[in-house]
């Protein structure tokens, strides 16, 4: 590892840092969980280019030539994937690509060019002033990078009602492979058109990706905020939350998430209502606001930096201040272990409400340790939005010619000492099985997994149905002919591999 690291400091100056200097302590401070915080890489790696990724990459892959036990190293972005080694390396390289964070938009305001280490909310700030937008991150401090490409999820966002997922809006990435070569990947280009649509959710597979360039559209200040209200209220919530999925006639422009939360403070559920035209109050949202009492309601207009900003305060962790320099960053609270997964399943009325007791029943069993916050997430994928995403429309094993609603169901977990992990993540993963039961026996199951809120350990690539097994054998196929030495599988443990 020692001539390793003096290999990579001669060769990208500048950019190799150790344990004692600013910037190596900078990067584990900067990742949203306690769990990759306190993981120690040999060295961090900075590159500020594509052409000094190559060049890490590059080293890094021959060094793994010469000998039989695998140098390993990490990829990050934003760093919000939460468990452990998901974008650090213990003992490792960690390649941390903030610095490629420029922000271009096209003379024509047709596209704009995004590097992988850029936040959303940087995107949103630059892209607010021209009067456009593009789907992304619902929180400002994620990662361009790990929201596009880090999940078979592909990106849900505020838009994806007019427009599909974040992954079907990337016109172009550009990419480094293990041997250092750099490519501009297109659907049309020839040789590595089915490397564009692997990359819709494939996750860091094939190579690191440095650049997107994505479709925009133009866009002014919208609606939404912020509902709370008491958990006395949960049967008109869900009664709301379903005639709001179930809706034929979909309203693309609107955009919900519906919560239960508890702390120590107490319990309560919390809508994120997002409408993307300029119109308050619309019908589609008044079953929510017609629910009494509210005991919280920032429902306005705005512009989509503010929004993300709001919901930020939902986002526990994660690098603060929200609007300090990119590279470098000083945490004022210390960093929440934190947890994250998830399961999906067919709408159903009463499935919705079973989900909400045994969230409620599991609240019990983690109600006992400190500092913790325990939150059930639903959001709907309706048939309006799958029809709007190419990327859905192949990765949901059980789809057929007549789409129904697909909620999935994310569990979010914070809490303040190490020492309570086992207990969260029993507690946690007997919640999303008892969910996934209850779905198989109900048979809504749907086969498709949301990776950004997976959880280590989940089956994310197939269902094992035919067509899943199909499309995770294709993925296999298109890693091989990238990365013929299995490279990006074997040294990258972070992430979710496949083979």
């Amino acid at each position: 590892m020692e001539s390793l690291i003096k290999k990579l400091s001669q060769t990208v100056p500048g950019t190799v840092f150790r344990d004692g200097d600013p910037e190596y302590q900078e990067s584990l401070a900067s990742y949203f969980s306690a769990q990759e915080s306190e993981i120690k890489p040999a060295c961090v790696v900075k590159p500020g280019t594509a052409i000094e990724v190559s060049m890490v990459v590059s080293a890094l892959a021959e060094a793994n030539s010469e000998r039989q036990d695998k140098l390993k190293f990490a990829i990050r972005s934003g760093g919000h994937a939460s468990f452990a080694e998901s974008a650090n390396e213990p003992e490792g390289v960690t390649i941390d690509l903030r610095r490629l964070n420029s922000i271009k938009i096209s003379n024509d305001q047709t596209q704009v060019t995004i590097g992988a280490g850029a936040s959303w909310g940087e995107v949103y700030r630059t892209l607010d002033a021209q009067g456009l937008a593009v789907p992304g991150g619902r929180h400002s401090q994620v990662g361009v990078g790990g929201l596009t490409l880090g999940d078979p999820s592909g990106g849900v966002s505020h838009f994806s009602g007019h427009v599909g997922l974040v992954c079907d809006n990337v016109l172009e990435y550009e990419i480094i492979f293990a041997s250092g070569f750099i490519a501009r990947v297109t659907e049309d280009t020839p040789e590595y058109k089915d490397l564009f649509f692997a990359l819709r959710g494939g996750s860091n597979n094939f190579g690191i990706v440095t650049r997107f360039a994505f479709r925009v559209f133009r866009q002014g200040r919208l609606w939404g905020g912020t509902l709370i209200h008491g958990v006395e209220s949960k049967d008109q919530q869900l009664n709301a939350l379903n005639d709001f999925a179930a809706n034929p006639k979909y309203d693309p422009s609107a955009s919900l998430i519906q919560s239960f939360g508890m702390s120590e403070q107490g319990s309560g559920i919390v809508n994120g209502i997002v409408y993307t035209k300029l119109e308050s109050e619309p019908s589609v949202f008044k079953p929510f606001l017609n629910i009494d009492p509210i005991h919280v309601n920032t429902l306005r207009e705005l512009t989509l930096t503010e929004l993300t900003l709001e919901q930020d305060k939902f986002n526990q962790g994660g690098p603060q201040p929200a609007n300090a320099s990119q590279n470098v960053r000083t945490r004022l609270t210390p960093l929440l272990s934190q947890l994250m997964t998830s399961t999906t399943f067919y709408l159903s009325l009463s499935l919705l409400r079973l989900t909400y007791s045994l969230w409620h029943t599991s609240s019990a069993r983690v109600k006992p340790v400190p500092g913790i916050v325990w939150s059930m997430n639903l959001h709907a994928l309706s048939p309006s939005i799958i029809s709007k995403s190419p990327f859905l429309q192949s990765a949901i094993p059980s789809l057929t010619n007549s789409p129904r609603t697909i909620i999935i169901a994310h569990l979010t977990a914070t809490w303040t000492s190490s020492s309570s992990s086992s207990t969260v993540e029993t507690a946690a993963r007997d919640l999303i099985t008892s969910i996934e039961a209850a779905a198989r026996e109900e048979g809504l199951q749907t086969g498709y997994m949301y990776l950004n809120y997976a959880h280590v350990g989940q089956e994310v690539w197939s269902d094992g149905s035919e067509r899943g097994e199909k499309r995770k054998e294709w993925l296999r196929g298109v890693s091989r002919r990238v990365d013929p030495e299995g490279v990006f599988q074997e040294c990258v443990s972070g992430g979710f591999k496949l083979f």
